[in-house]
């Protein structure tokens, strides 16, 4: 063989041992990517396990709030009109009170959206506001 065929194997032979060391490299790469989450997940789960414990233990000390996404709530107003309500977002802090976000409600006599409603007094007393609009359905006289 003349020079330039053997540089040419010796060539191929350095590129074939790069790819070697590059295949190897990316498994290793892959295997500690598992492991990392592996052991990320493990470890997460028991944060959530010890949290819950302290919360049982001493939930007075604890501030937390209730945070609801896609709520949905039917009411009946009286013994014929049953209205549905959807919001984004709601939340509450005690049993009083909610507020919900992004509100559309509908019912048999229209449709209301709002940017927020505040449900207070158990229940008993809605509040729509932040450009709230109440779209009634057209009724034919009998």
């Amino acid at each position: 063989m003349d020079d330039k065929t053997q540089q040419v194997l010796k060539l191929i032979q350095s590129h074939s041992k790069i790819k070697n060391y590059l295949t190897i490299l990316c498994y290793l790469l892959i295997c500690g990517g598992l492991f990392i989450y592996v052991f990320y997940a493990i470890n997460k789960t028991n944060k959530n396990i010890k949290l819950i414990a302290r919360y049982k233990e001493d939930a007075a000390n604890f501030k937390t709030e209730k945070i609801m996404t896609n709520p949905h709530i039917k009411f009946q107003y009286n013994d014929d009109q049953i209205y549905s309500i959807k919001a984004k977002k709601a939340y509450h802090e005690n049993e009083e009170e909610v507020m919900m976000y992004d509100v559309f409600a509908t019912g048999e006599i229209g449709n209301i959206t709002a940017g927020t409603l505040k449900i207070d007094e158990k229940g008993n007393h809605l509040v729509f506001s932040d450009n709230p609009i109440l779209i009634l359905n057209r009724t034919e006289n009998k």
